[in-house]
């Protein structure tokens, strides 16, 4: 009897237990590249916003000219208007431009209260930078490696005492 549960053990796991054994995953089944976090917005929202984003670069913002369509690396969709806390991954999440894997320079939160998306720098302000270990000095550095979800990339958005601006705006 017990060779023969040992034997019915075997069957069963080769049958369920190592799906296609070592063979590498399909597309399909690998990790989309992304990151996730969580916005925290202290304060009151200012009045008139139209439009709220995570917005990744791939270099810093040195000037207003680096505010330019071949820069972006993702433009989420809009974060609700008056939210106190707002928990994303982007893996999963909606946008205007996908993000893949990666080294990216300017991680933020960014704000307009233009009626349409525009691309002129003056019509955005920065409302919360993603900084890397605490470091308030310096925007993170965001690396995402192929088939990787970064986690806790978390940005604070307080209204009472904003980032830095990056050049160019108003």
């Amino acid at each position: 009897m017990k060779i023969f549960l040992n034997f019915l053990l075997i069957i069963v796991l080769s049958f369920f237990g190592c799906n296609k054994g070592l063979a590498p995953l399909s597309p399909d089944e690998m990790q989309k590249p992304g990151f996730s976090g969580e916005i925290t917005f202290e304060g009151n929202w200012p009045q008139g916003i139209t439009r709220t984003h995570i917005i990744v670069f791939i270099n810093p913002i040195n000037s207003a000219g680096d505010f330019n369509l071949n820069n972006l690396a993702y433009i989420s969709y809009e974060i609700p208007y008056g939210v106190k806390e707002f928990v994303y991954n982007t893996a999963v999440d909606s946008s205007y431009i996908p993000i893949g894997s990666g080294e990216y320079s300017y991680v933020v939160v960014a704000q307009s209260s233009t009626a349409n998306v525009s691309f002129n720098r003056t019509d955005w302000t920065v409302a919360g930078v993603y900084y890397a270990a605490g470091d308030t000095t310096n925007p993170g550095k965001l690396n995402i490696p192929p088939n990787t979800l970064v986690r806790n990339i978390n940005i604070i958005c307080n209204f009472n005492s904003p980032p830095p601006q990056p050049p160019g705006g108003k």
